[in-house]
Protein backbone atom coordinates (compact mmCIF):
# COMPACT_ATOMS: atom_id res chain seq x y z
CA UNK A 1 0.00 0.00 0.00
CA UNK A 2 1.33 3.40 -0.79
CA UNK A 3 0.58 5.87 1.82
CA UNK A 4 -0.39 9.31 1.48
CA UNK A 5 1.71 12.53 2.12
CA UNK A 6 0.03 14.15 5.06
CA UNK A 7 -1.93 17.14 4.39
CA UNK A 8 -0.21 20.74 4.58
CA UNK A 9 3.39 19.61 3.99
CA UNK A 10 4.32 22.77 1.33
CA UNK A 11 2.60 25.25 3.66
CA UNK A 12 4.25 24.00 7.14
CA UNK A 13 7.81 23.94 4.88
CA UNK A 14 6.75 27.93 4.13
CA UNK A 15 6.04 28.47 7.58
CA UNK A 16 9.50 27.12 8.85
CA UNK A 17 11.38 28.42 6.25
CA UNK A 18 9.54 32.28 7.18
CA UNK A 19 10.52 31.52 10.61
CA UNK A 20 14.11 30.30 9.88
CA UNK A 21 14.37 33.40 7.57
CA UNK A 22 13.11 35.37 10.70
CA UNK A 23 15.68 34.29 13.13
CA UNK A 24 18.46 34.52 10.68
CA UNK A 25 17.34 38.28 10.61
CA UNK A 26 16.93 38.56 14.30
CA UNK A 27 20.38 36.84 14.84
CA UNK A 28 21.76 39.39 12.20
CA UNK A 29 20.46 42.55 13.70
CA UNK A 30 21.46 41.71 17.13
CA UNK A 31 25.17 40.34 16.18
CA UNK A 32 25.42 43.92 14.08
CA UNK A 33 24.29 45.56 17.72
CA UNK A 34 26.56 43.15 19.63
CA UNK A 35 29.45 44.51 17.31
CA UNK A 36 28.74 48.03 17.66
CA UNK A 37 28.50 47.88 21.21
CA UNK A 38 31.66 46.06 21.99
CA UNK A 39 33.65 48.04 19.48
CA UNK A 40 32.18 51.39 19.98
CA UNK A 41 31.98 51.38 16.10
CA UNK A 42 27.80 52.13 15.63
CA UNK A 43 26.47 54.93 13.79
CA UNK A 44 26.08 58.32 15.68
CA UNK A 45 22.99 58.51 16.16
CA UNK A 46 21.67 62.04 15.33
CA UNK A 47 18.92 64.00 17.31
CA UNK A 48 16.18 64.37 14.52
CA UNK A 49 12.73 65.87 14.00
CA UNK A 50 10.25 63.39 13.95
CA UNK A 51 6.77 64.65 14.57
CA UNK A 52 4.91 61.92 15.95
CA UNK A 53 1.39 61.50 16.09
CA UNK A 54 1.34 59.70 19.45
CA UNK A 55 4.66 62.28 21.23
CA UNK A 56 3.81 65.56 22.60
CA UNK A 57 7.10 66.68 21.01
CA UNK A 58 8.46 66.62 17.81
CA UNK A 59 11.91 65.46 18.14
CA UNK A 60 12.87 61.46 18.63
CA UNK A 61 12.33 60.56 22.04
CA UNK A 62 14.51 58.91 25.24
CA UNK A 63 17.77 59.93 23.28
CA UNK A 64 20.85 60.61 25.81
CA UNK A 65 23.81 61.43 23.58
CA UNK A 66 26.84 63.91 22.45
CA UNK A 67 25.97 65.56 19.84
CA UNK A 68 29.15 66.44 17.11
CA UNK A 69 28.09 68.06 14.37
CA UNK A 70 29.90 71.22 15.24
CA UNK A 71 33.60 70.53 14.60
CA UNK A 72 35.45 70.25 18.42
CA UNK A 73 32.17 71.50 19.86
CA UNK A 74 30.88 68.32 21.46
CA UNK A 75 27.39 69.16 23.40
CA UNK A 76 24.91 66.81 25.78
CA UNK A 77 21.39 66.14 24.36
CA UNK A 78 18.77 64.59 26.12
CA UNK A 79 15.15 64.56 25.52
CA UNK A 80 12.40 63.09 27.48
CA UNK A 81 9.83 60.78 26.97
CA UNK A 82 7.31 63.15 25.14
CA UNK A 83 9.84 64.08 22.61
CA UNK A 84 11.40 67.40 24.63
CA UNK A 85 14.48 68.40 24.98
CA UNK A 86 15.79 67.82 28.74
CA UNK A 87 14.76 65.72 31.16
CA UNK A 88 11.86 66.63 32.55
CA UNK A 89 9.04 64.60 31.76
CA UNK A 90 6.60 67.39 30.99
CA UNK A 91 2.65 66.41 29.95
CA UNK A 92 -0.07 67.30 29.81
CA UNK A 93 -1.02 66.85 33.23
CA UNK A 94 -0.40 69.90 35.46
CA UNK A 95 -0.58 71.22 38.84
CA UNK A 96 -2.93 73.87 40.09
CA UNK A 97 -0.24 76.18 41.20
CA UNK A 98 2.23 75.50 38.44
CA UNK A 99 3.43 77.81 35.65
CA UNK A 100 3.34 76.07 32.46
CA UNK A 101 5.80 78.45 29.84
CA UNK A 102 5.93 76.81 26.40
CA UNK A 103 9.05 77.67 24.25
CA UNK A 104 8.52 77.71 20.36
CA UNK A 105 11.40 78.44 17.95
CA UNK A 106 14.17 76.81 15.82
CA UNK A 107 17.92 75.92 17.03
CA UNK A 108 18.54 79.11 18.96
CA UNK A 109 15.39 77.82 21.14
CA UNK A 110 16.60 74.25 21.12
CA UNK A 111 20.06 74.88 21.77
CA UNK A 112 22.60 73.63 19.04
CA UNK A 113 26.17 73.55 20.61
CA UNK A 114 25.39 73.53 24.41
CA UNK A 115 24.50 71.13 26.55
CA UNK A 116 20.65 70.32 28.34
CA UNK A 117 21.03 72.74 31.13
CA UNK A 118 22.69 75.64 29.66
CA UNK A 119 19.63 76.05 26.63
CA UNK A 120 17.49 79.45 27.23
CA UNK A 121 14.55 77.42 28.20
CA UNK A 122 16.64 75.96 30.99
CA UNK A 123 17.93 78.44 32.09
CA UNK A 124 14.60 80.59 32.18
CA UNK A 125 13.17 77.80 34.27
CA UNK A 126 15.75 77.98 36.90
CA UNK A 127 15.45 81.93 36.77
CA UNK A 128 11.75 82.01 36.72
CA UNK A 129 11.59 79.25 39.83
CA UNK A 130 13.38 81.60 41.83
CA UNK A 131 10.95 84.65 41.06
CA UNK A 132 8.02 82.58 41.81
CA UNK A 133 8.88 80.46 44.68
CA UNK A 134 5.60 79.72 45.85
CA UNK A 135 4.64 77.75 41.93
CA UNK A 136 6.04 74.93 40.26
CA UNK A 137 7.63 75.85 37.20
CA UNK A 138 7.47 74.31 34.01
CA UNK A 139 9.21 75.71 31.05
CA UNK A 140 8.91 73.12 27.94
CA UNK A 141 11.44 73.59 25.34
CA UNK A 142 9.68 72.45 22.22
CA UNK A 143 12.66 74.03 19.70
CA UNK A 144 13.29 72.22 17.37
CA UNK A 145 15.90 72.95 14.50
CA UNK A 146 14.70 74.30 10.78
CA UNK A 147 11.14 75.28 11.88
CA UNK A 148 9.88 78.62 10.88
CA UNK A 149 7.22 80.75 12.45
CA UNK A 150 4.57 78.40 9.86
CA UNK A 151 6.15 74.98 11.42
CA UNK A 152 5.38 76.75 14.93
CA UNK A 153 1.76 77.20 14.31
CA UNK A 154 1.50 74.30 12.81
CA UNK A 155 3.17 72.10 16.29
CA UNK A 156 0.69 74.62 18.52
CA UNK A 157 -2.49 73.46 16.76
CA UNK A 158 -1.47 70.01 16.77
CA UNK A 159 0.37 69.59 20.01
CA UNK A 160 0.65 72.49 21.91
CA UNK A 161 -1.99 73.38 23.12
CA UNK A 162 -2.38 70.22 24.58
CA UNK A 163 -0.14 70.87 27.14
CA UNK A 164 -2.29 73.83 28.11
CA UNK A 165 0.55 76.62 28.79
CA UNK A 166 0.08 79.88 30.47
CA UNK A 167 2.98 81.39 28.27
CA UNK A 168 3.98 80.53 24.69
CA UNK A 169 7.15 82.19 23.80
CA UNK A 170 8.02 82.21 20.27
CA UNK A 171 11.16 82.71 19.53
CA UNK A 172 11.84 84.47 15.46
CA UNK A 173 15.43 84.33 13.75
CA UNK A 174 15.96 85.82 10.42
CA UNK A 175 15.41 82.56 8.13
CA UNK A 176 11.93 82.51 9.08
CA UNK A 177 11.30 84.61 5.96
CA UNK A 178 13.26 81.78 3.55
CA UNK A 179 10.76 78.72 4.35
CA UNK A 180 7.36 80.83 2.90
CA UNK A 181 8.94 80.37 -0.47
CA UNK A 182 9.79 76.89 -0.08
CA UNK A 183 8.14 74.06 1.54
CA UNK A 184 7.05 73.98 4.98
CA UNK A 185 9.09 72.25 7.14
CA UNK A 186 6.53 70.02 9.02
CA UNK A 187 4.47 69.76 6.56
CA UNK A 188 7.47 67.96 4.77
CA UNK A 189 8.50 66.30 7.75
CA UNK A 190 4.67 64.84 8.69
CA UNK A 191 5.08 62.96 5.46
CA UNK A 192 8.74 61.55 5.67
CA UNK A 193 8.55 61.03 9.17
CA UNK A 194 5.21 61.00 11.17
CA UNK A 195 3.59 58.19 11.78
CA UNK A 196 3.55 56.60 15.21
CA UNK A 197 6.75 56.22 18.07
CA UNK A 198 7.53 52.74 18.91
CA UNK A 199 9.50 52.69 21.83
CA UNK A 200 10.40 49.11 21.44
CA UNK A 201 11.78 49.94 18.00
CA UNK A 202 13.97 52.58 18.78
CA UNK A 203 15.05 50.15 22.12
CA UNK A 204 16.51 47.57 19.71
CA UNK A 205 17.67 49.56 17.19
CA UNK A 206 16.51 48.33 13.99
CA UNK A 207 16.15 52.14 12.62
CA UNK A 208 19.72 52.41 13.31
CA UNK A 209 20.56 48.53 11.75
CA UNK A 210 18.50 49.58 8.62
CA UNK A 211 20.29 52.74 8.46
CA UNK A 212 23.44 51.89 8.02
CA UNK A 213 22.72 48.73 5.83
CA UNK A 214 20.65 51.61 3.83
CA UNK A 215 24.24 53.16 3.47
CA UNK A 216 26.22 50.38 2.72
CA UNK A 217 23.82 49.20 -0.14
CA UNK A 218 23.76 52.63 -2.15
CA UNK A 219 27.37 52.82 -1.46
CA UNK A 220 28.23 48.99 -3.44
CA UNK A 221 24.76 48.39 -5.32
CA UNK A 222 23.27 52.00 -5.76
CA UNK A 223 20.77 50.66 -8.39
CA UNK A 224 19.30 47.80 -6.18
CA UNK A 225 17.37 49.55 -3.77
CA UNK A 226 15.57 51.73 -6.57
CA UNK A 227 13.59 48.14 -6.64
CA UNK A 228 11.67 48.74 -4.12
CA UNK A 229 11.57 52.18 -2.97
CA UNK A 230 8.62 54.28 -4.10
CA UNK A 231 8.63 56.22 -6.74
CA UNK A 232 10.13 59.68 -6.81
CA UNK A 233 7.05 62.72 -6.40
CA UNK A 234 5.51 63.75 -9.77
CA UNK A 235 6.29 67.22 -10.64
CA UNK A 236 4.05 69.58 -8.96
CA UNK A 237 2.79 71.89 -6.32
CA UNK A 238 4.68 71.60 -2.76
CA UNK A 239 3.09 70.74 -0.14
CA UNK A 240 3.55 74.40 1.25
CA UNK A 241 1.48 75.57 -2.17
CA UNK A 242 -1.13 73.01 -1.32
CA UNK A 243 -0.98 72.38 1.85
CA UNK A 244 -3.51 73.21 4.85
CA UNK A 245 -0.39 76.46 5.22
CA UNK A 246 -0.63 77.42 2.01
CA UNK A 247 -2.40 80.92 1.77
CA UNK A 248 1.30 81.59 3.48
CA UNK A 249 3.24 80.26 1.12
CA UNK A 250 4.62 83.36 -1.72
CA UNK A 251 6.45 82.77 -5.08
CA UNK A 252 9.51 84.80 -4.93
CA UNK A 253 10.30 87.12 -7.35
CA UNK A 254 14.07 87.08 -8.46
CA UNK A 255 14.59 90.30 -6.58
CA UNK A 256 13.45 88.53 -3.46
CA UNK A 257 15.55 85.29 -4.13
CA UNK A 258 18.20 87.40 -4.27
CA UNK A 259 17.78 89.10 -0.90
CA UNK A 260 16.32 86.19 0.36
CA UNK A 261 20.39 84.15 -0.37
CA UNK A 262 22.15 87.33 1.35
CA UNK A 263 21.41 87.56 5.34
CA UNK A 264 23.26 90.79 5.59
CA UNK A 265 20.97 92.34 3.27
CA UNK A 266 17.91 90.71 4.50
CA UNK A 267 18.83 92.20 7.98
CA UNK A 268 19.17 95.73 6.70
CA UNK A 269 16.47 98.03 6.97
CA UNK A 270 16.62 99.97 3.94
CA UNK A 271 15.97 96.49 2.06
CA UNK A 272 12.49 96.43 3.95
CA UNK A 273 10.12 97.85 1.35
CA UNK A 274 11.62 94.88 -1.54
CA UNK A 275 10.57 92.97 1.05
CA UNK A 276 7.11 94.24 2.27
CA UNK A 277 5.48 90.84 0.76
CA UNK A 278 7.28 88.12 3.16
CA UNK A 279 7.64 90.71 6.15
CA UNK A 280 3.69 91.26 5.72
CA UNK A 281 3.04 87.39 5.53
CA UNK A 282 5.22 87.12 8.96
CA UNK A 283 2.96 89.35 10.55
CA UNK A 284 -0.24 87.89 9.29
CA UNK A 285 1.16 84.31 10.65
CA UNK A 286 2.34 85.48 13.91
CA UNK A 287 -0.83 87.07 14.32
CA UNK A 288 -2.75 84.41 13.84
CA UNK A 289 -0.81 81.97 16.16
CA UNK A 290 -1.19 85.11 18.73
CA UNK A 291 -5.29 84.54 18.83
CA UNK A 292 -5.17 81.25 18.81
CA UNK A 293 -3.05 81.29 22.15
CA UNK A 294 -5.31 84.01 23.28
CA UNK A 295 -8.25 81.85 22.62
CA UNK A 296 -7.01 79.28 24.61
CA UNK A 297 -6.61 81.93 27.31
CA UNK A 298 -2.48 82.15 27.26
CA UNK A 299 -0.59 84.48 26.69
CA UNK A 300 2.21 85.21 23.41
CA UNK A 301 5.85 86.71 23.91
CA UNK A 302 7.94 87.54 20.80
CA UNK A 303 11.45 86.99 21.12
CA UNK A 304 13.49 88.19 18.33
CA UNK A 305 16.95 86.48 18.45
CA UNK A 306 19.51 88.06 16.51
CA UNK A 307 22.44 87.07 14.49
CA UNK A 308 25.78 87.70 15.13
CA UNK A 309 25.90 90.21 12.40
CA UNK A 310 23.28 92.35 13.68
CA UNK A 311 25.59 92.58 17.33
CA UNK A 312 28.30 94.23 15.10
CA UNK A 313 26.27 95.91 12.76
CA UNK A 314 23.52 98.56 12.70
CA UNK A 315 20.82 95.90 10.88
CA UNK A 316 18.05 96.18 12.04
CA UNK A 317 15.26 94.79 9.50
CA UNK A 318 13.40 92.57 12.11
CA UNK A 319 12.67 95.58 15.08
CA UNK A 320 11.62 97.77 12.50
CA UNK A 321 9.07 95.43 10.27
CA UNK A 322 7.82 94.33 13.56
CA UNK A 323 8.02 96.34 16.74
CA UNK A 324 5.07 98.87 15.18
CA UNK A 325 3.02 95.57 14.65
CA UNK A 326 3.57 93.92 17.79
CA UNK A 327 2.63 97.62 19.63
CA UNK A 328 -0.66 98.29 17.94
CA UNK A 329 -1.65 94.40 18.29
CA UNK A 330 -0.13 94.49 22.18
CA UNK A 331 1.96 91.59 21.60
CA UNK A 332 4.88 91.90 24.21
CA UNK A 333 8.20 91.80 22.44
CA UNK A 334 11.36 91.54 23.02
CA UNK A 335 14.36 92.26 20.48
CA UNK A 336 17.89 90.84 21.75
CA UNK A 337 20.31 92.39 19.62
CA UNK A 338 19.59 95.70 21.83
CA UNK A 339 19.86 93.37 24.83
CA UNK A 340 23.69 91.68 23.49
CA UNK A 341 24.80 95.40 22.11
CA UNK A 342 24.22 96.54 25.51
CA UNK A 343 26.19 94.07 27.25
CA UNK A 344 28.94 93.32 24.85
CA UNK A 345 31.60 95.20 26.35
CA UNK A 346 34.38 95.48 23.42
CA UNK A 347 33.43 92.00 22.21
CA UNK A 348 30.37 92.01 19.87
CA UNK A 349 31.04 87.93 19.59
CA UNK A 350 31.01 87.44 23.30
CA UNK A 351 27.45 85.86 23.41
CA UNK A 352 27.53 83.41 20.48
CA UNK A 353 30.15 80.18 19.71
CA UNK A 354 31.74 82.21 16.96
CA UNK A 355 33.84 80.86 15.11
CA UNK A 356 32.90 77.36 15.65
CA UNK A 357 29.15 78.48 15.33
CA UNK A 358 26.96 81.19 14.91
CA UNK A 359 24.14 79.98 17.88
CA UNK A 360 24.37 81.72 21.65
CA UNK A 361 26.27 80.34 23.95
CA UNK A 362 25.70 79.82 27.82
CA UNK A 363 26.40 83.47 27.98
CA UNK A 364 24.12 84.26 25.64
CA UNK A 365 21.38 81.83 26.56
CA UNK A 366 21.72 83.03 29.44
CA UNK A 367 21.24 86.86 29.17
CA UNK A 368 18.19 85.97 26.92
CA UNK A 369 16.49 83.96 29.89
CA UNK A 370 16.96 87.07 31.78
CA UNK A 371 15.26 89.07 29.77
CA UNK A 372 12.41 86.77 29.21
CA UNK A 373 12.10 86.30 33.10
CA UNK A 374 12.20 89.85 33.45
CA UNK A 375 9.34 90.27 31.17
CA UNK A 376 6.73 88.16 33.50
CA UNK A 377 5.12 90.20 36.25
CA UNK A 378 1.75 89.23 38.77
CA UNK A 379 -1.51 91.03 37.18
CA UNK A 380 -2.74 93.64 39.77
CA UNK A 381 -5.50 93.65 41.24
CA UNK A 382 -8.09 90.55 41.91
CA UNK A 383 -5.99 89.16 39.00
CA UNK A 384 -3.05 88.72 40.69
CA UNK A 385 -2.82 85.24 40.62
CA UNK A 386 -2.85 85.74 36.55
CA UNK A 387 0.38 86.82 34.60
CA UNK A 388 1.19 90.12 32.32
CA UNK A 389 3.99 90.23 30.08
CA UNK A 390 5.64 93.43 30.10
CA UNK A 391 9.64 93.86 28.95
CA UNK A 392 11.53 95.58 31.19
CA UNK A 393 12.74 97.98 28.03
CA UNK A 394 10.47 99.13 25.62
CA UNK A 395 11.24 97.76 22.09
CA UNK A 396 12.47 100.49 19.52
CA UNK A 397 11.31 100.58 16.31
CA UNK A 398 14.25 102.12 13.99
CA UNK A 399 11.76 104.29 12.24
CA UNK A 400 12.89 107.32 9.62
CA UNK A 401 16.63 107.18 10.07
CA UNK A 402 19.06 109.74 9.23
CA UNK A 403 22.51 108.09 8.36
CA UNK A 404 26.20 110.06 8.11
CA UNK A 405 28.68 109.06 6.69
CA UNK A 406 31.51 110.50 8.33
CA UNK A 407 34.58 110.94 6.48
CA UNK A 408 38.05 111.66 7.94
CA UNK A 409 40.82 114.21 6.99
CA UNK A 410 43.36 116.17 7.94
CA UNK A 411 41.46 118.64 10.02
CA UNK A 412 39.76 115.76 11.95
CA UNK A 413 36.15 114.51 10.08
CA UNK A 414 34.63 115.99 7.24
CA UNK A 415 31.51 118.18 8.23
CA UNK A 416 28.33 116.14 7.07
CA UNK A 417 24.35 116.28 6.47
CA UNK A 418 21.59 114.49 6.25
CA UNK A 419 18.38 115.44 6.28
CA UNK A 420 17.59 117.00 9.90
CA UNK A 421 21.04 116.57 10.87
CA UNK A 422 24.24 117.80 10.91
CA UNK A 423 27.89 117.21 12.19
CA UNK A 424 30.86 119.49 12.72
CA UNK A 425 34.30 119.15 14.53
CA UNK A 426 34.44 121.66 16.72
CA UNK A 427 38.22 120.32 18.14
CA UNK A 428 40.30 118.70 17.64
CA UNK A 429 43.79 118.04 19.24
CA UNK A 430 47.43 115.82 18.55
CA UNK A 431 46.06 114.03 15.41
CA UNK A 432 47.48 112.93 12.38
CA UNK A 433 45.72 111.65 9.14
CA UNK A 434 47.41 109.37 6.66
CA UNK A 435 45.88 107.04 4.14
CA UNK A 436 46.86 103.28 2.72
CA UNK A 437 45.97 101.87 -0.90
CA UNK A 438 44.16 98.68 -0.94
CA UNK A 439 43.34 96.10 -3.40
CA UNK A 440 40.21 97.04 -5.61
CA UNK A 441 40.90 100.93 -6.10
CA UNK A 442 39.90 101.23 -2.44
CA UNK A 443 41.96 103.94 -0.04
CA UNK A 444 41.95 103.44 3.80
CA UNK A 445 41.54 107.04 5.47
CA UNK A 446 43.31 106.74 8.84
CA UNK A 447 43.07 108.81 12.15
CA UNK A 448 45.62 108.28 14.96
CA UNK A 449 47.08 110.71 17.82
CA UNK A 450 50.46 112.67 16.47
CA UNK A 451 53.01 110.61 18.18
CA UNK A 452 56.01 112.96 17.41
CA UNK A 453 54.02 115.53 19.77
CA UNK A 454 52.02 113.28 22.44
CA UNK A 455 50.55 109.83 23.47
CA UNK A 456 47.22 110.94 23.02
CA UNK A 457 44.98 112.56 20.15
CA UNK A 458 41.37 113.80 20.69
CA UNK A 459 38.80 115.15 18.41
CA UNK A 460 35.14 116.80 19.11
CA UNK A 461 31.81 116.88 17.56
CA UNK A 462 29.03 118.17 17.56
CA UNK A 463 25.93 117.00 15.78
CA UNK A 464 22.74 119.30 15.76
CA UNK A 465 19.45 118.08 15.20
CA UNK A 466 16.36 120.18 13.80
CA UNK A 467 14.23 117.45 15.66
CA UNK A 468 14.52 115.51 18.76
CA UNK A 469 16.55 112.41 18.60
CA UNK A 470 14.65 109.10 20.19
CA UNK A 471 18.64 107.53 19.83
CA UNK A 472 21.72 107.60 18.09
CA UNK A 473 23.44 104.77 16.75
CA UNK A 474 27.53 105.29 16.23
CA UNK A 475 29.36 102.32 14.25
CA UNK A 476 33.31 102.75 14.00
CA UNK A 477 35.93 100.80 12.83
CA UNK A 478 39.47 100.64 15.18
CA UNK A 479 42.74 98.71 14.87
CA UNK A 480 44.91 98.36 17.94
CA UNK A 481 48.20 97.28 18.35
CA UNK A 482 49.42 95.51 21.27
CA UNK A 483 51.57 95.90 23.41
CA UNK A 484 51.65 99.31 22.77
CA UNK A 485 49.09 100.52 25.35
CA UNK A 486 46.84 101.95 23.06
CA UNK A 487 43.05 102.59 23.58
CA UNK A 488 40.02 104.07 22.01
CA UNK A 489 37.30 106.00 24.08
CA UNK A 490 34.37 106.90 22.21
CA UNK A 491 32.00 109.58 24.70
CA UNK A 492 28.90 111.78 24.23
CA UNK A 493 27.69 114.96 26.46
CA UNK A 494 24.78 116.78 26.11
CA UNK A 495 26.53 120.08 27.27
CA UNK A 496 30.22 119.28 25.44
CA UNK A 497 31.29 119.36 29.38
CA UNK A 498 30.06 116.60 31.39
CA UNK A 499 31.33 113.47 29.09
CA UNK A 500 29.70 109.62 29.56
CA UNK A 501 31.39 106.69 27.46
CA UNK A 502 30.07 104.80 25.18
CA UNK A 503 33.02 102.46 24.61
CA UNK A 504 36.26 101.89 25.59
CA UNK A 505 38.95 99.21 23.71
CA UNK A 506 42.49 98.72 24.87
CA UNK A 507 44.88 96.85 23.07
CA UNK A 508 45.02 94.66 26.41
CA UNK A 509 42.26 92.87 25.43
CA UNK A 510 43.34 92.32 22.07
CA UNK A 511 45.23 88.98 21.35
CA UNK A 512 47.38 90.29 18.48
CA UNK A 513 47.92 93.24 16.35
CA UNK A 514 44.33 94.01 14.63
CA UNK A 515 43.98 94.02 11.20
CA UNK A 516 41.00 95.98 8.94
CA UNK A 517 37.91 94.41 10.12
CA UNK A 518 37.04 94.93 13.69
CA UNK A 519 34.39 97.72 14.07
CA UNK A 520 31.89 98.56 17.31
CA UNK A 521 28.26 99.30 17.32
CA UNK A 522 27.17 101.84 19.86
CA UNK A 523 23.68 102.50 20.80
CA UNK A 524 22.85 106.00 22.46
CA UNK A 525 19.41 105.44 23.81
CA UNK A 526 17.83 109.32 24.12
CA UNK A 527 13.83 107.94 25.21
CA UNK A 528 12.46 109.80 27.80
CA UNK A 529 14.36 113.08 27.69
CA UNK A 530 15.08 113.11 23.21
CA UNK A 531 18.19 115.70 22.38
CA UNK A 532 18.36 118.22 19.63
CA UNK A 533 22.16 118.49 20.16
CA UNK A 534 25.03 116.12 20.86
CA UNK A 535 28.38 116.39 21.53
CA UNK A 536 31.01 113.43 20.80
CA UNK A 537 34.89 112.90 22.47
CA UNK A 538 36.91 110.81 20.60
CA UNK A 539 40.58 109.70 22.69
CA UNK A 540 43.19 108.04 20.53
CA UNK A 541 45.94 106.95 22.80
CA UNK A 542 49.49 105.40 21.68
CA UNK A 543 49.37 102.94 18.79
CA UNK A 544 45.18 103.36 18.16
CA UNK A 545 43.63 104.19 14.54
CA UNK A 546 39.58 105.06 13.15
CA UNK A 547 39.67 104.51 9.69
CA UNK A 548 37.26 104.61 7.01
CA UNK A 549 37.17 103.47 3.25
CA UNK A 550 36.61 105.25 -0.06
CA UNK A 551 34.77 103.08 -1.86
CA UNK A 552 30.72 103.01 -2.13
CA UNK A 553 29.19 102.17 -0.28
CA UNK A 554 31.62 101.72 2.56
CA UNK A 555 31.71 98.94 4.87
CA UNK A 556 34.68 100.57 6.91
CA UNK A 557 32.86 103.01 8.04
CA UNK A 558 32.66 106.18 10.81
CA UNK A 559 28.90 106.36 10.59
CA UNK A 560 25.88 108.23 12.64
CA UNK A 561 22.35 107.05 12.45
CA UNK A 562 19.98 109.48 14.04
CA UNK A 563 16.33 108.57 14.64
CA UNK A 564 13.69 110.88 15.66
CA UNK A 565 11.40 111.20 18.75
CA UNK A 566 7.73 110.03 18.42
CA UNK A 567 6.02 112.93 17.80
CA UNK A 568 4.77 114.73 21.21
CA UNK A 569 8.29 114.54 22.58
CA UNK A 570 10.71 117.57 22.55
CA UNK A 571 14.37 118.04 24.11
Amino acid sequence: MISRPQSGGPRRLIALAGIVLFAAVISTHLAIRAYWTVAAAGPEQPVEPRAYRNVLGDLEPRLALVSREIPDLPYTVTTNAHGFRGRRPAGPARSDNSLRVLCLGDSFTYGVGVDDGQTFPALLEASLQTRFPDRTVEVINAGVPFYDLIDELSYYRDKGRRLAPDVVVVQFYINDLEAMAGSFFRQDLLVRQGGVYNAFDQMTGGEAVERRLNAWLDSRLPGLQQLWRPPAAPPGPSSAGAGPFRAFHLAATPGEKKLLGDKTALLDARNLPAMERFWNNYRQVLLTLDNEVRHDGAALLLVLAPDVLQVREDLNAPAAALVPFCRENAIPLIDMARVLRARSGGNPDRAFLVPRNGHPNLEGNTLMALAVADAFAPAPGADSGRLRLSPAEAPFDYANPSRLDVRLGPKGAVAAASGPVALTTVGRHNLAFSSLDMPGDNRIDILHADLAHGPTGELILRLDAAVPLDQVSVTLFRRLFPPANGFVQFSWSRDGVSYTPLLFASDTDAAGPEGFEVNRLMELDLRGNPAGRLYFKLLLHNEAWIFTESKAPPWRRFEIVCYPAAAGETP
